[in-house]
């Protein structure tokens, strides 16, 4: 028995399916204009697996654009490898190596010819055309020896310049706006001023102030002030334009690569002892800061709820210090009044207080009064003085609802 069309396998997917199914109950010769391989616009049938798209796979056919003409060699729609790309772009995955064959096995970059021959022919492909641009820009990294500015005219943009014209603060010109700056820190031309002394001068006075009393520092490559809390002289910039990408170091200002994170603080004459990334030395500035830590404010002790509503417990509270090197923990000595009691507890400096409950190191129903002292890289800083004392007793809390803060309890019995 000879066998007709609906003998023929029939794929899992779609539209080959379909196209065998047109075909399944025609018993006339009208319809056999209908039959796979007569009309152009039709999907191959028997057509080898090299002819079946890898994203969708079908056979490729010219309803779905026709095939991509890829130069790796990989068949696939045209409309396919638009709808990949689509994903790609919408995804903000538009690196060089992201965009490439969706193959494992190959993952091939497109080329530039590649993507323009896609992405023509329609509104919509043009407009993704556009967006993939769009992204590239946006996202464009400058390769070694090249480094971007912004000019300071509002809304202008970005130039692609030498970074060692930036490194010189030369006087550049604005393509756009024709309108010259300092491609070191931006801003209008300074001749006979560094970038720094510059941007004091158009600084507010208050704010000069401020920032030499906080010790702020500004990234080298955003410009943005930072500050350095605790910890080493490797610094991170977590700007938005440096994303935590950029890293220098905060005694001498250069850039720096992750690499150099030890590497910066050691090797040198003098290095040795010196603490590393945590000393007061780098490769640019090897003067020795041997100074301790100055003198903190006292502290406030309070007697708050502890883990538990029938637990209480004693609360340090730290007034605000800041030292040069920086502070890396507090002593804390808690000294109990009227007796050569006391108990040296060490408390991180990243937190505003420091909470302590009773049981081995300190005891209920006694006057507590503590000092802090401050070790940086140094050593031991001045300790500070005597805080008032408190009375550990859960009649000392301060309980406060709302905006009502309630008296401690009164004693149950009075004198008369």
């Amino acid at each position: 028995m000879r066998g007709g069309p609906t003998d023929l396998p029939r794929p899992r997917w779609g539209r080959a399916a379909r196209a065998l199914a047109s075909q399944d109950g025609s018993a006339t010769a009208s319809s056999s204009s209908s039959k796979l391989g007569q009309d152009k616009e039709a999907c191959v049938v028997n057509a080898p697996a090299s002819l079946r798209c890898m994203i969708c796979l079908e056979m490729v056919c010219q309803d779905r654009g026709g095939q991509a003409n890829l130069v790796c060699g990989h068949p696939a729609c045209a409309d396919c490898a638009v709808d990949y790309l689509e994903s790609l772009v919408h995804a903000g995955r538009v690196a060089a190596e992201e965009l490439c064959c969706p193959l494992p096995d190959c993952r091939r970059p497109f080329k530039e010819p590649e993507l323009v021959q896609l992405l023509r022919g329609s509104s919509r492909r043009e407009q993704l055309h556009e967006q993939l641009l769009d992204f590239q820009a946006k996202r464009f990294v400058p390769e070694a020896g090249e480094r971007f500015v912004t000019c300071p005219t509002p809304s202008c943009g970005k130039l692609l310049i030498p970074e060692e014209v930036a490194l010189a603060c030369e006087e550049v010109t604005c393509p756009i706006c024709f309108q010259p700056f300092c491609a070191g820190c931006c801003h209008a031309p300074h001749a006979g001023l560094s970038c720094e002394e510059a941007e004091l001068q158009r600084l507010d006075p208050e704010l000069r102030q401020l920032l030499a009393r906080e010790r702020w520092v500004r990234c080298p490559s955003c410009r943005h002030l930072c500050e350095r809390e605790s910890g080493c002289n490797f610094m991170t910039c977590p700007s938005e334009e440096c994303r935590s990408k950029t890293h220098f170091c905060y005694l001498c200002g250069e850039l720096l690569a992750a690499s150099d994170h030890a590497a910066h603080y050691e090797g040198f004459e003098g290095a040795v002892g010196r603490m590393g990334p945590f000393g007061s030395v780098c490769v640019n500035k090897r003067s020795i800061d041997t100074s301790l830590p100055r003198q903190p404010p006292p502290p406030r002790l309070t007697v708050v709820v502890g883990d538990t509503e029938a637990s209480i417990a004693l609360r340090i509270t730290f007034g605000a210090h800041k030292s040069e090197p920086p502070t890396m923990y507090y002593r804390v000595q808690l000294q109990v009044v009227g007796s050569n009691e006391s108990r040296t507890l060490v408390a991180s400096v990243h937190e505003p207080h420091f909470d302590v409950k009773p049981g081995r190191r300190i005891q209920k129903y006694r006057t507590y009064q503590a000092t802090v002292m401050p070790v940086n890289v140094n050593g031991a800083g001045k300790p500070s003085e005597p805080s008032e004392p408190v009375y550990l007793h859960p009649r000392e809390m301060n309980v406060v609802r709302g905006s009502v803060r309630l008296p401690p309890k009164e004693k149950r019995w009075q004198q008369r």
